[in-house]
């Protein structure tokens, strides 16, 4: 930003943001870009003068603008509970995408202002409109984060009618998990916030914010380099996995800490890689369902009072169970789980990585490793099949066209997988559950977890598969 100016770029730092975007993606990264809600009180400033020429600003008690101290000085901020401003906000992204930007970081939401309550005075004054009554911003302050992402959203959406938009919002509120992902603010790089971090995500995930996730190697401060492996290591399975650090803390990308770290790093990241056609099944089950993507071990067994307190392992939808190397004694949930390999180690295992098991009973569908999401097909499918007692296994996969919205119109296939153990072989099969999407020939990759190691076949999703024990 240019003075942090919002819609605005550093003329000096950004002189040709567009170019800047297009190398970005060159190089097969996305770029989102941080918008806050504070604009800064400053006639001339192009984004000032529209505000106020539609009267949208959040009022002080005596009914005049509110103004209020945050990083590009004395501020006013949109009332996103009147029509005209959420429209009037949304409209503001249609120059701002056409700079190649790829999605949007909404910052400073709860709305952070830097005096008295670090927040808007409680008689601050929201007019509303549409289905929302006027009313002070103790009423709103809750969903002031929300009531931005829904805009945002509709911008980019307007913007981009196509394309799925992508939002980040640090502030949320019940429902708002329509318009945006969630972060948990501003951690610090300390082994007790990497340790909070799954409560925390368990929480969120439970109270209807499925996509979440903390910055990782932490906000405030700097890391050293076995504490980011291992952050990293488990970060690999937060449903929003993003590495973040405040400006002069130390550098923090995996080469920066030497070899070891960033090895450490690269085979976390193959790991999330090689899950993408399983955590993309999780999402859709959650757009669904509701339920969580990661979530305690308590939805294990809701009977094992034990589970109830566990807050260092965790579950990875229903069939993946993560336990971080550092924790204690954790307990575990009962039954068959068997250790799974998704990257084989070159020489020594990592010390950092998180114990990885998957549950008796599930079929999980992984895919290869990638650099980035563009360089996903699933070309080639791998099964992850883990008989349960009575020696069958079940899972299900999702795939659509990975963007756009051609699969509210039946563009998708869901695919259910099957095993049953016959004497000593194990048949499997293929159901095609629902959808439109035409299946494509791909290579099909089946490994037997069992107690006695992985036994692997080439398989036919167009045929049953017989694999011998």
């Amino acid at each position: 930003m240019d003075g942090f100016r919002i819609f605005t770029f550093d003329p000096n730092r950004f002189p040709n943001p567009k170019q800047a975007n297009d190398y970005l993606h060159s190089l097969g990264f996305k770029s989102v870009w941080m918008i806050d809600p504070g604009v800064k009180n400053e006639p001339g400033y192009f984004v000032y003068d529209s505000g106020s020429a539609q009267d949208i600003w959040v009022q002080d008690a005596l009914g005049r603008p509110f103004v209020g101290p945050v990083w590009p000085g004395d501020c006013v901020f949109p009332d996103f509970t009147m029509p005209q401003a959420a429209q009037w906000w949304a409209n503001l992204y249609q120059s701002f995408l056409a700079c190649g930007i790829d999605g949007i970081w909404n910052d400073m939401n709860e709305p952070a202002v830097f005096k008295g309550d670090w927040t808007m005075p409680p008689d601050c004054r929201h007019r509303g409109g549409g289905d929302l009554p006027a009313g002070p911003h103790i009423q709103y302050h809750n969903v002031y984060g929300l009531l931005m992402a829904k805009a945002t959203r509709q911008g980019i959406q307007a913007a981009r009618p196509t394309k799925r938009p992508f939002v980040l919002s640090r502030a949320n509120f019940l429902g708002g998990h329509r318009y945006a992902a969630a972060w948990t603010g501003d951690n610090a790089a300390t082994w007790q916030h990497l340790k909070w971090s799954i409560p925390m995500s368990l929480n969120l995930g439970l109270s209807g914010q499925p996509f979440n996730g903390p910055d990782i190697g932490g906000f405030a401060g700097s890391a050293d380099a076995e504490l980011w492996a291992h952050w990293i290591s488990v970060g690999a399975f937060y449903p929003f996995s993003r590495a973040h650090t405040t400006k002069g803390s130390d550098d923090q990308e995996p080469w920066s800490f030497g070899p070891r770290t960033e090895s450490a790093a690269r085979i976390a990241l193959q790991r999330r890689y090689r899950l993408l056609p399983y955590l993309y099944t999780l999402f859709y089950e959650s757009h669904r369902t509701g339920l969580p993507i990661m979530r305690p071990t308590l939805m294990a067994d809701s009977k094992d009072l034990a589970l109830r307190m566990e807050d260092q392992a965790f579950l990875l939808g229903s069939d993946l169970l993560v336990i971080p190397r550092w924790a204690v004694r954790p307990a575990l949930p009962g039954g068959i789980w068997r250790q799974l390999s998704l990257v084989e180690p070159e020489g020594q295992p990592d010390p950092h990585q998180c114990d990885l098991k998957i549950r008796g009973g599930a079929i999980v569908p992984l895919g290869k490793i990638v650099q980035n999401t563009a360089d996903y097909r699933l070309e080639e499918l791998t099964l992850a099949v883990c008989l349960d007692e009575m020696g069958t296994g079940r899972g299900i996969l999702y795939e659509d066209a990975g963007d756009g919205y051609e699969y509210l119109d039946g563009m998708y296939r869901l695919s259910e997988y099957t095993a049953r153990r016959q004497e000593n072989q194990v048949r499997i099969r293929v159901r095609h559950i629902d959808g439109q999407m035409e299946w494509c020939k791909r290579k099909l990759f089946i490994e037997m977890i069992t107690d006695n190691g992985v036994i692997k076949a080439i398989g036919d999703e167009q045929k049953e598969n017989f694999i011998n024990l």
